[in-house]
């Protein structure tokens, strides 16, 4: 009887937590237009269950915030996969403290790229001695040229600079095509 009670729980959970109608965490929708927030250390685990939420609901626009110091670079490019798959649906990244790190190449993976005017974003190497790195950094640096008016090595003349963290506000993200201009 207690191995049921405790099987007819667990059931009960899973099934909770498979319902489609419950809006994701950090997920809205406003005028037709969905709303997502990757907030601190960047994670993908909310945004699969965000993105399938507005696709379900044929949500074209989704306006995702950036206030992030940086996180995981594999949960970066699972983001970045994540909003390629969507290509149905024009995302507009949006950063108004700081853009960090990871969180400032997934900023540069929207469609159309706004800043408040106190912006502050970062860029860096990856900090890592394991054997893929120099293949990460390779894929991180070049997308990050592919997104915007810099090429590969106006990039790491960047992050070569005295301490290796390219630091910057709005005004010079706009000058870069980082950024397509400010939040209204």
């Amino acid at each position: 009887m207690k191995k049921l009670l405790i099987m007819s729980t667990i059931l009960l959970f899973l099934f909770i937590g498979c319902v489609k109608n419950v809006q994701p965490y950090r997920a809205s929708i406003k005028d037709g237009v969905g709303f997502f927030t990757f907030e601190g250390t960047l994670t993908s685990m909310y945004f699969p269950g965000a993105l399938e939420y507005f696709s379900t609901r044929n949500i074209k626009k989704v306006v995702m915030e950036i206030h992030s110091p940086g996180g995981n670079i594999y949960e970066m490019w699972r983001i970045i996969s994540w909003i390629e798959k969507y290509d149905n649906i024009r995302f507009e990244t949006r950063v108004y403290g700081i853009a960090a790190s990871a969180g400032f190449v997934i900023f540069l993976a929207g469609d159309e790229r706004l800043v408040s005017r106190h912006a502050i974003f970062m860029w860096h190497n990856l900090a890592s001695f394991t054997a893929g790195a120099r293949l990460l950094n390779k894929a991180n640096n070049g997308y990050i040229a592919s997104r915007t008016i810099l090429t590969i090595e106006q990039v790491l003349e960047k992050i070569t600079n005295d301490d290796k963290d390219w630091y910057f506000g709005a005004k010079e993200a706009i000058f870069l095509g980082i950024a397509h201009g400010y939040i209204d």
